[in-house]
Protein backbone atom coordinates (compact mmCIF):
# COMPACT_ATOMS: atom_id res chain seq x y z
CA UNK A 1 0.00 0.00 0.00
CA UNK A 2 1.44 3.49 -1.17
CA UNK A 3 1.43 6.87 0.51
CA UNK A 4 -1.72 8.81 -0.57
CA UNK A 5 -0.17 12.18 -2.37
CA UNK A 6 -1.82 14.18 0.23
CA UNK A 7 0.79 11.71 3.12
CA UNK A 8 4.23 12.90 2.25
CA UNK A 9 6.69 14.02 4.21
CA UNK A 10 9.41 14.54 2.21
CA UNK A 11 8.38 12.67 -0.82
CA UNK A 12 10.68 9.19 0.78
CA UNK A 13 8.15 6.47 0.56
CA UNK A 14 10.15 4.73 3.24
CA UNK A 15 9.42 7.45 5.49
CA UNK A 16 6.85 8.62 4.72
CA UNK A 17 4.50 5.15 5.33
CA UNK A 18 5.78 4.43 8.35
CA UNK A 19 5.33 7.92 10.29
CA UNK A 20 2.30 9.12 8.51
CA UNK A 21 -0.66 7.33 10.86
CA UNK A 22 1.48 8.18 13.87
CA UNK A 23 1.06 12.38 13.72
CA UNK A 24 -1.76 14.22 14.66
CA UNK A 25 -3.26 16.07 11.53
CA UNK A 26 -1.54 18.85 11.98
CA UNK A 27 2.30 18.97 13.11
CA UNK A 28 5.50 20.93 13.67
CA UNK A 29 8.76 19.36 12.53
CA UNK A 30 12.35 20.46 12.98
CA UNK A 31 15.27 18.92 11.02
CA UNK A 32 18.57 19.86 12.10
CA UNK A 33 21.86 19.53 9.73
CA UNK A 34 25.25 20.86 9.60
CA UNK A 35 26.74 23.04 6.19
CA UNK A 36 27.83 20.61 4.03
CA UNK A 37 25.04 17.95 5.25
CA UNK A 38 22.60 18.75 2.52
CA UNK A 39 19.63 19.31 5.15
CA UNK A 40 18.65 22.98 3.06
CA UNK A 41 17.76 20.59 0.13
CA UNK A 42 15.95 18.43 2.06
CA UNK A 43 13.98 21.29 3.56
CA UNK A 44 13.04 22.32 -0.21
CA UNK A 45 12.19 18.60 -0.98
CA UNK A 46 9.91 18.83 2.22
CA UNK A 47 8.26 21.77 0.57
CA UNK A 48 7.84 20.75 -2.39
CA UNK A 49 5.95 17.48 -0.70
CA UNK A 50 3.14 19.80 -0.42
CA UNK A 51 2.88 21.31 -4.46
CA UNK A 52 -0.56 20.65 -5.49
CA UNK A 53 -2.31 19.92 -2.13
CA UNK A 54 -2.21 22.80 -0.33
CA UNK A 55 -0.64 26.39 -0.32
CA UNK A 56 3.26 26.18 0.40
CA UNK A 57 5.60 28.95 1.98
CA UNK A 58 9.54 28.75 1.89
CA UNK A 59 10.82 30.78 4.26
CA UNK A 60 14.96 31.55 3.75
CA UNK A 61 16.93 33.48 5.74
CA UNK A 62 20.68 33.25 3.74
CA UNK A 63 20.07 32.07 0.58
CA UNK A 64 19.47 34.80 -2.27
CA UNK A 65 15.96 34.37 -3.47
CA UNK A 66 16.81 32.91 -6.96
CA UNK A 67 19.57 30.27 -5.78
CA UNK A 68 16.34 28.59 -3.77
CA UNK A 69 14.67 29.03 -6.99
CA UNK A 70 17.62 27.25 -9.40
CA UNK A 71 17.50 24.43 -6.40
CA UNK A 72 14.02 23.74 -6.88
CA UNK A 73 14.11 24.02 -10.88
CA UNK A 74 17.30 21.69 -10.37
CA UNK A 75 15.66 18.69 -9.01
CA UNK A 76 12.63 19.09 -11.16
CA UNK A 77 10.36 21.25 -8.55
CA UNK A 78 8.15 23.85 -9.87
CA UNK A 79 9.06 27.16 -7.66
CA UNK A 80 6.23 28.82 -9.01
CA UNK A 81 3.68 27.19 -7.04
CA UNK A 82 5.82 27.95 -4.19
CA UNK A 83 5.74 31.00 -1.95
CA UNK A 84 9.71 31.90 -1.46
CA UNK A 85 9.97 34.89 1.37
CA UNK A 86 13.49 35.95 2.05
CA UNK A 87 13.18 37.01 4.66
CA UNK A 88 17.31 37.99 5.32
CA UNK A 89 16.82 40.53 2.32
CA UNK A 90 13.72 42.32 4.27
CA UNK A 91 15.50 42.68 7.37
CA UNK A 92 18.40 44.02 5.58
CA UNK A 93 16.72 46.45 3.46
CA UNK A 94 13.99 48.17 6.47
CA UNK A 95 16.39 47.36 9.48
CA UNK A 96 20.63 47.42 8.19
CA UNK A 97 20.11 49.58 5.66
CA UNK A 98 18.39 52.25 7.54
CA UNK A 99 20.98 51.68 10.11
CA UNK A 100 23.54 52.97 7.62
CA UNK A 101 21.18 55.94 6.61
CA UNK A 102 21.35 56.81 10.42
CA UNK A 103 25.16 56.06 10.46
CA UNK A 104 25.99 57.93 7.20
CA UNK A 105 23.59 61.64 9.10
CA UNK A 106 25.00 61.42 12.08
CA UNK A 107 29.12 61.04 10.66
CA UNK A 108 28.56 63.41 8.27
CA UNK A 109 25.41 65.56 8.41
CA UNK A 110 22.47 65.59 6.44
CA UNK A 111 21.29 67.88 3.34
CA UNK A 112 18.51 69.53 3.02
CA UNK A 113 18.44 67.65 -0.59
CA UNK A 114 18.24 64.27 1.87
CA UNK A 115 15.58 65.42 4.09
CA UNK A 116 13.20 66.35 1.87
CA UNK A 117 13.94 63.14 -0.19
CA UNK A 118 13.69 61.28 2.62
CA UNK A 119 10.29 62.83 3.68
CA UNK A 120 8.81 62.11 0.42
CA UNK A 121 10.00 58.30 0.63
CA UNK A 122 7.35 56.14 2.11
CA UNK A 123 9.20 54.73 4.35
CA UNK A 124 8.42 52.42 6.72
CA UNK A 125 8.72 53.87 10.28
CA UNK A 126 7.93 51.02 12.63
CA UNK A 127 10.75 48.98 13.42
CA UNK A 128 10.70 45.41 11.75
CA UNK A 129 10.30 42.35 13.80
CA UNK A 130 10.84 38.89 12.31
CA UNK A 131 8.28 37.84 14.80
CA UNK A 132 5.82 39.99 14.05
CA UNK A 133 6.37 39.34 10.21
CA UNK A 134 6.22 35.66 10.60
CA UNK A 135 2.57 35.42 12.94
CA UNK A 136 0.90 37.91 10.44
CA UNK A 137 1.60 36.01 8.10
CA UNK A 138 0.29 32.84 10.18
CA UNK A 139 -2.78 35.21 11.15
CA UNK A 140 -3.91 35.10 7.29
CA UNK A 141 -3.87 31.39 6.64
CA UNK A 142 -7.08 30.02 7.41
CA UNK A 143 -6.83 26.14 5.41
CA UNK A 144 -4.12 23.61 5.80
CA UNK A 145 -0.92 24.82 4.70
CA UNK A 146 2.69 23.51 4.21
CA UNK A 147 5.55 25.69 5.67
CA UNK A 148 9.78 25.62 5.67
CA UNK A 149 11.52 28.17 7.66
CA UNK A 150 15.41 27.75 6.73
CA UNK A 151 16.95 28.22 8.62
CA UNK A 152 16.56 29.53 12.77
CA UNK A 153 20.28 30.36 13.06
CA UNK A 154 19.58 33.83 11.80
CA UNK A 155 17.17 34.38 14.09
CA UNK A 156 19.45 34.04 16.99
CA UNK A 157 22.10 35.94 15.93
CA UNK A 158 18.59 39.33 16.06
CA UNK A 159 16.56 38.43 17.76
CA UNK A 160 16.45 37.15 21.89
CA UNK A 161 16.27 33.52 22.19
CA UNK A 162 12.64 33.34 23.76
CA UNK A 163 11.13 35.10 20.47
CA UNK A 164 12.22 32.31 18.32
CA UNK A 165 10.08 29.86 20.71
CA UNK A 166 7.17 31.91 20.72
CA UNK A 167 7.22 31.86 16.92
CA UNK A 168 7.92 28.24 16.48
CA UNK A 169 5.21 27.49 19.60
CA UNK A 170 2.66 29.71 17.40
CA UNK A 171 3.47 27.72 13.87
CA UNK A 172 2.57 24.64 16.06
CA UNK A 173 -0.31 26.01 16.97
CA UNK A 174 -1.38 26.71 13.92
CA UNK A 175 -0.73 23.47 12.56
CA UNK A 176 -2.86 21.74 15.21
CA UNK A 177 -5.86 24.41 14.32
CA UNK A 178 -5.66 24.41 10.25
CA UNK A 179 -4.08 20.82 9.69
CA UNK A 180 -0.69 22.62 8.57
CA UNK A 181 2.57 20.73 8.25
CA UNK A 182 5.71 22.77 8.96
CA UNK A 183 9.54 22.23 9.20
CA UNK A 184 11.94 24.24 11.19
CA UNK A 185 15.57 23.89 10.18
CA UNK A 186 18.67 24.36 12.65
CA UNK A 187 21.98 24.34 10.59
CA UNK A 188 23.90 25.07 13.85
CA UNK A 189 22.94 23.87 17.26
CA UNK A 190 26.16 25.80 18.49
CA UNK A 191 24.49 29.23 19.36
CA UNK A 192 21.71 27.97 22.24
CA UNK A 193 21.50 24.26 22.55
CA UNK A 194 19.17 24.76 25.07
CA UNK A 195 16.93 26.72 22.84
CA UNK A 196 17.47 23.98 20.09
CA UNK A 197 16.37 21.57 22.78
CA UNK A 198 13.04 23.76 23.47
CA UNK A 199 12.41 23.12 19.69
CA UNK A 200 12.87 19.89 19.85
CA UNK A 201 10.34 19.25 22.51
CA UNK A 202 7.93 21.13 20.95
CA UNK A 203 8.25 19.38 17.61
CA UNK A 204 6.09 16.61 16.74
CA UNK A 205 8.73 15.19 14.35
CA UNK A 206 13.09 15.68 14.69
CA UNK A 207 14.98 15.40 12.26
CA UNK A 208 19.21 14.83 11.83
CA UNK A 209 20.53 14.61 8.24
CA UNK A 210 24.78 14.09 8.98
CA UNK A 211 27.43 14.16 6.52
CA UNK A 212 30.30 11.59 7.76
CA UNK A 213 33.78 11.97 6.25
CA UNK A 214 35.51 8.99 4.84
CA UNK A 215 38.84 8.52 2.82
CA UNK A 216 37.23 9.82 0.21
CA UNK A 217 33.78 10.73 0.29
CA UNK A 218 31.13 12.04 2.66
CA UNK A 219 28.67 9.27 3.61
CA UNK A 220 25.19 10.27 4.65
CA UNK A 221 22.57 9.62 6.80
CA UNK A 222 18.96 10.42 8.12
CA UNK A 223 18.12 10.03 11.34
CA UNK A 224 14.34 9.43 12.32
CA UNK A 225 15.03 10.94 16.06
CA UNK A 226 11.34 11.55 17.40
CA UNK A 227 8.02 10.48 15.94
CA UNK A 228 5.35 11.68 18.36
CA UNK A 229 4.91 9.46 21.22
CA UNK A 230 6.09 6.13 19.07
CA UNK A 231 9.89 5.59 19.62
CA UNK A 232 9.50 2.82 18.13
CA UNK A 233 9.46 4.60 14.76
CA UNK A 234 13.23 6.24 15.20
CA UNK A 235 15.62 5.14 13.39
CA UNK A 236 18.85 6.16 10.92
CA UNK A 237 18.74 6.09 7.52
CA UNK A 238 21.73 5.69 4.79
CA UNK A 239 20.91 8.47 2.52
CA UNK A 240 21.97 9.27 -0.54
CA UNK A 241 21.01 11.96 -3.27
CA UNK A 242 19.20 11.02 -6.62
CA UNK A 243 17.93 12.89 -9.74
CA UNK A 244 14.91 13.59 -7.50
CA UNK A 245 16.18 14.68 -4.33
CA UNK A 246 17.03 12.47 -1.15
CA UNK A 247 16.43 8.76 -1.35
CA UNK A 248 16.67 6.32 1.66
CA UNK A 249 18.31 2.96 2.15
CA UNK A 250 18.01 0.54 5.09
CA UNK A 251 21.25 1.32 7.18
CA UNK A 252 20.20 -0.62 10.39
CA UNK A 253 17.58 -3.37 10.13
CA UNK A 254 15.90 -2.08 14.07
CA UNK A 255 15.26 0.60 15.57
CA UNK A 256 17.58 2.21 17.70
Amino acid sequence: MTVAETQRVFGIPEIDQPIWTALPPGWLSVLSGTSGSGAPLLAKQFAHAGVGEVPVLFYTTYERTEDVRKAFDDFGWDPAEIQIVNLADEYFERVLVRGLEIAKAREGGISLDDLVESRTQDRVLNPFSLTSRLLSDLAKIDTPFRMVVDSVDFFLEVMEPHDLTTVARQIRHRCQTLGGHALITAHSIAHDRSVYGLLQDLADLVFELRAEPRVDHFEHSLSIEKVGNRPDLTRIWGAQLGESGWQVQERFASPR
